[in-house]
């Protein structure tokens, strides 16, 4: 056979290597997003974390993680997210301290958890969960990449109690609206709105 015929099928060849190999990359990063819940694209993430399928006999409070992936270079002195709910199906209760601590520059500690601001009333009026942070000291208590590890990543906490509206089957979503983690620097901010942080949202499912 000659060279002229081969060379066809051979490009080919390539071609379909080439494709299958491209494939099986994005295949790996999905793979690394999905089990690791890290971003493999390096953009912070903030997640609210789904748990097991709750129970209608559950009449405990539900508690959620909200967690982050990472932080950019700079420092954030303040904070806030919008979070929609369903208020006829889940009452919200409040917000819990998680374990990011931010700066506590001129302290006797190096370190501290920051005071989240909220309104749970006003919250279930709305079915929207208003949380917000604000460092008044100019920078000594801002949220900072130094401070973050990687399995002590949980931001905050929500705290919800199931409405007797519930059915088996239902799903309650948790929605982001907004996000933000904002800088001195507004350029250096980490924001939904920007394309700068990426949100996961989370949901509670009913079983039995």
């Amino acid at each position: 056979m000659s060279k002229s015929k081969l060379e066809p099928k051979t490009k080919k060849r390539i071609k379909i290597g080439i494709s299958i190999g491209v494939l099986l990359l994005l295949l790996i990063l999905i793979l690394l997003f999905s089990f690791c819940g890290e971003n493999p694209f390096g953009k912070p993430t903030l997640t609210i974390e789904t748990p097991q399928k709750i129970s209608l006999s559950e009449t405990d409070e539900i508690t959620l993680d909200v967690t982050i992936s990472s932080f950019g270079e700079a420092k954030y002195p303040a904070a806030s997210m919008s979070i929609v709910f369903d208020p006829s199906k889940l009452e919200f209760i409040g917000i819990e301290e998680g374990n990011v601590f931010i700066r506590n520059d001129g302290g006797e500690i190096e370190q501290r958890l920051p005071d989240w601001s909220c309104n749970p009333t006003q919250c279930n009026k709305t079915g929207k969960i208003n949380i917000m942070y604000l460092d008044t000291t100019g920078g000594k208590n801002a949220f900072d990449k130094d401070l973050l590890a990687k399995d002590d990543n949980v931001v905050l906490r929500l705290k919800f109690r199931l409405r007797g509206s519930l059915r088996k089957g239902d799903v309650c979503d948790l929605v982001f609206e907004d996000a933000v983690f904002a800088a001195s620097d507004e350029t250096q901010s980490l924001a939904m709105t920007t394309g700068t942080l990426n949100v996961r949202n989370g949901k509670i499912v009913i079983g039995d």
